[in-house]
């Protein structure tokens, strides 16, 4: 690092070394300035993010007066109460408000409900027949989802072939564009983005040079672990370790060679359900590497249930926190959410939120008769669309255009802050 503050880290290492155990003692082979400390050091502002969310022009109802408006729908695919729900939870509750609210103001050409189909555990096995059960109501104009790359993988066709639009708030598997569905969409930066800069993050922000790998084996974790393991090496770090292990609950085996390889960040490449028992474990047997993990780690579950294992971490997510977030729609956002649910919003809830108000923006553009077939050519056809996250147009392939962003967040005292994005970073 070049600038004064890293001259300010040099003082918090010895606090960070006893607290989170991100740096290893003396003798113990580890590089050095490898530390989430410089990252609290280098905190970004984003005064950029505070832009007025609009939504498109309202077409007043034409009912007659006194005569009941048509409900129609939007499908939400996703885990809500398995192993992995604390990535999922939040993004259904912010589509939950959304609705909710648009209904409240009542200048809506129709009464929109939300409709929900459980994926327990995100596996892709069950996934086709929920979507079946979505694509069978015909009051159902649009799919927030699915939340998954796996189960994405296999319902994309049987969406393509209903018609009926499907835009994932968190798949991030790079693949699922190339597969020319019409009607898929993605909200959000791909795990080749993510993990492409996560090598810049590890080598040259944080100054780690032995890097340990260690991915899940889904289409996610595996997916996102090769990226990450190609961009250290291309900034010149050394992969001292790259192993996929299914979750279990014994990990000692894996951590036994990350500590045998001296490793001093550990990247672990898989869901918030396994996460933080790997770091637990990997403390527990005197691990003292950086522990790093992507946006499938980053559920509130990881702070609450690593407990200390999880100070110091740092988390990469294509995702907006609102919580850490200085934009006002984002903590407006925020505190309608708490106030709502009791609890703050969660990964992907501000995509969760943005995906909705895009659905909302179609019905409400295809007036009383919106159809599967307009709210998809109103989706294909969306232009510098505002939201909480970004602001949406779409890529020939249906990514986001300049959405390769990847906010980098560190646990300190229970909970999760905001360093700033990679590029952002990088610059420091």
């Amino acid at each position: 690092m070049r600038s004064k503050r890293l001259l300010l880290l040099v003082a918090a290492l010895s606090a960070v070394a006893v607290i989170s155990g991100a740096c290893a003692q003396e003798g113990g082979g580890q590089a050095g300035g490898c530390s989430s400390e410089d990252l609290q050091a280098l905190q970004v502002s984003r005064p950029e993010l505070a832009k007025d969310f609009t939504l498109a022009k309202a077409v007043r109802p034409s009912n007659v007066l006194g005569q009941a408006k048509k409900t129609v729908k939007i499908g939400f695919l996703g885990d809500l109460t398995g192993a992995n729900s604390n990535l999922v939870v939040s993004s259904n509750r912010a589509a939950q408000l959304a609705v909710e609210q648009a209904n409240a103001k009542g200048d809506l050409p129709v009464t929109l409900e939300l409709r929900s189909e459980d994926n327990k555990d995100g596996g892709p096995d069950p996934a086709p027949g929920l979507a079946q059960r979505l694509i069978s109501d015909p009051a159902v104009l649009g799919v927030i989802g699915p939340a998954f790359s796996g189960e994405t993988k296999v319902t994309g066709a049987l969406f393509e072939q209903a018609g009926l639009t499907a835009i994932s708030q968190s798949a991030t598997n790079p693949d699922l564009t190339k597969n020319g569905w019409k009607t898929f969409f993605r909200a959000l930066a791909t795990d080749d983005v993510q993990g492409g800069q996560t090598g810049t993050l590890i080598v040259d922000v944080l100054g780690c040079k032995k890097v340990a790998v260690i991915n899940d084996k889904s289409e996610y974790g595996a997916g996102l672990g090769k990226a990450v393991v190609d961009s250290v090496k291309r900034e010149g770090g050394d992969v001292v370790l790259d192993e996929g292990i299914e979750p279990t609950t014994d990990y000692t085996s894996v951590i036994d060679s990350v500590i045998a390889a001296d490793a001093d960040l550990v990247h672990y490449s898989g869901y918030v359900a396994q996460a933080p028992l790997v770091a637990k474990q990997y403390r527990d047997k005197g691990g003292e590497g950086l522990f790093m993990g992507g946006d499938g780690d980053k559920g509130a579950a990881f702070i609450t249930e690593g407990a200390d294992a999880a100070e110091g971490a740092v988390l990469t997510c294509p995702c907006l926190d609102p919580n850490a977030s200085d934009a006002p729609d984002a903590q407006k956002f925020a505190a309608d959410y708490k106030a709502k649910f009791g609890s703050e919003a969660d990964i992907y809830s501000a995509e969760g939120w943005d995906v909705a108000q895009i659905f909302i923006a179609a019905i409400r553009a295809g007036g009383a008769n919106a159809t599967r077939a307009s709210v998809l050519e109103f989706v294909t056809n969306l232009k510098d669309f505002k939201g909480l996250t970004k602001t949406f147009n779409w890529t020939p392939e249906h990514e986001v255009v300049g959405g390769e962003i990847t906010y980098v967040y560190v646990v300190r005292d229970g909970s999760f802050k905001l360093a700033g994005t990679i590029d952002e970073l990088a610059k420091e």
